[in-house]
C-alpha cells in the first residue's frame, strides 16, 4: 500500500515537533504566535499536533513570525547494492 502522507502520518508528525520546539525557543505562546502571525491558535495547535493540513504558505507564514525559515530536503532510501557472485568453476558443485 502506497504510504499515505496527510493527517496522523509521520511526516505531520515530524513538521508539528519541529514548529512547536521552534515556537518554545523562541519563548512564545501559541496565542502570541497566532497574534503575530494571524494564523488562528487552533490551527497552530493541530499543526503542532501532527493533525490538520497547514499549506506550505501557512507553514511559511508561522516560521516567519518566529524568526525562522524552511528548508526541505527530499532524499531516496538508502538501496543496498548486492555484490556480484564470483563466477561459477566449471565441474564445481553448485552453491546455494
Amino acid at each position: 500500500m502506497p504510504r499515505r502522507y496527510g493527517q496522523d502520518s509521520e511526516l505531520m508528525h515530524r513538521v508539528g515537533q519541529t514548529f512547536a520546539d521552534a515556537r518554545a525557543e523562541a519563548g512564545l505562546t501559541q496565542t502570541q504566535l497566532a497574534e503575530l502571525s494571524g494564523v488562528h491558535q487552533s490551527c497552530l495547535s493541530r499543526l503542532e499536533q501532527g493533525n490538520g493540513n497547514a499549506t506550505i504558505s501557512t507553514l511559511e507564514t508561522v516560521a516567519a513570525a518566529m524568526g525562522c525559515k524552511i528548508e526541505i530536503r527530499l532524499s531516496r532510501p538508502s538501496v543496498r547494492v548486492r555484490e556480484p557472485s564470483p563466477p561459477a568453476t566449471p565441474g564445481a558443485p553448485f552453491a546455494a
